[in-house]
């Protein structure tokens, strides 16, 4: 959501209203004045300046709110799985299901999935995420060559639904069967292993004998906090970007001798910049209620204290 949010200028319409060149001291040749070498043109300098901004300003609504709320960033992270000495050879998918019902700026990132593969050809094979079940939507595919032994694949990926299927296909590669991780907090319902997480019962369930071992975490997101309320956080990374911007074109040794912005008069318009950045922050977080997520964001109480006089 934050891609065409804010554009380098009004050459086409950003989704705000907000350009770049509209900040004091912006310029298209400011921009190709702090663009690096391995950058093509303006356009991905500011793309990196834009990111820059975003990022900061993460870190700065999350300082502002600290002081208001219980921010629980990590609600939970776990390996899913253990590794059996017996192979799957069964028919149909096999793999783990991770259900944890999500807050409402929650997010599940599965680090990485681990397999323990059998020194057999075919060693390819592919594993995918679905949402809910086989039928559900393909969220993540991968398609690896396993050597004998354990295989650990990168994903890094975030999602926002609460059950995540993960699955592949025995008859194509074969991999040991797994059971449920277990840890002393967990108990256990039938074949599900149960944890607590987001408030609610979260679970782990092997598949048609497992075969996977999912290392996830589950945590609550100032990212997804400010987009699904980007309204009132605009104005805070309009400002944002010209407060990265001026502080590039201050630190940087690119910038022709030619340039119109000189590095004083970019030290003013990042002061300048800068109070127009706190200001529009404070005025986002000053009375923010967040009444929807009390997990993610649980208000601090406010308690007074009144001494009796004899």
């Amino acid at each position: 959501m934050f891609q065409n949010y804010i554009k380098a200028d009004n050459s086409t319409a950003s989704k705000s209203g907000l350009y770049f060149t509209d900040l004091s001291g912006c310029t298209l040749s400011l921009l190709d004045d702090l663009t690096k070498e391995d950058q093509e043109d303006n356009e991905e300098c500011f793309q990196y300046l834009y990111k820059k901004a975003q990022v900061n300003l993460r870190i700065d609504v999350q300082a502002k709110l600290a002081g208001r709320f219980h921010i629980d960033k990590k609600l939970v992270t776990r390996e899913t799985s253990e590794f059996l000495a017996d192979f799957n050879t069964r028919s149909g998918l096999s793999g783990v299901k991770i259900h944890t019902p999500m807050p409402k700026y929650g997010r599940i990132q599965v680090l990485t999935l681990t397999v323990f593969a059998e020194d057999v050809s075919p060693s390819s094979g592919t594993i995918t995420i679905y949402q809910d079940n086989a039928e559900g939507e393909v969220l993540f595919s991968v398609t690896a060559n396993f050597e004998a032994g354990r295989n650990t694949i990168e994903v890094y990926e975030d999602f926002e639904v609460d059950t995540l299927y993960i699955v592949f296909d025995p008859q194509t590669v074969s991999l040991r069967e797994t059971k449920n991780k277990y840890y002393d907090y967990d108990t256990y319902l039938g074949d599900k292993l149960c944890f607590k997480c987001a408030g609610d019962e979260s679970s782990v369930t092997q598949i048609n004998g497992g075969g996977i071992n999912a290392k996830i975490v589950v945590y609550c997101s100032i990212e997804k906090f400010i987009l699904e309320n980007l309204p009132l956080f605009q104005f805070a990374l309009f400002y944002r970007l010209g407060v990265d911007t001026m502080k590039e074109r201050i630190t940087t040794q690119r910038v022709n001798l030619t340039s119109l912005l000189t590095a004083e008069r970019a030290t003013e318009l990042l002061t300048i910049h800068n109070d127009d950045y706190k200001a529009a922050l404070d005025a986002a977080t000053m009375s923010i209620k967040i009444t929807e997520d009390p997990t993610c964001f649980l208000c601090k109480s406010t308690v007074k204290s009144v001494t009796n006089l004899p």
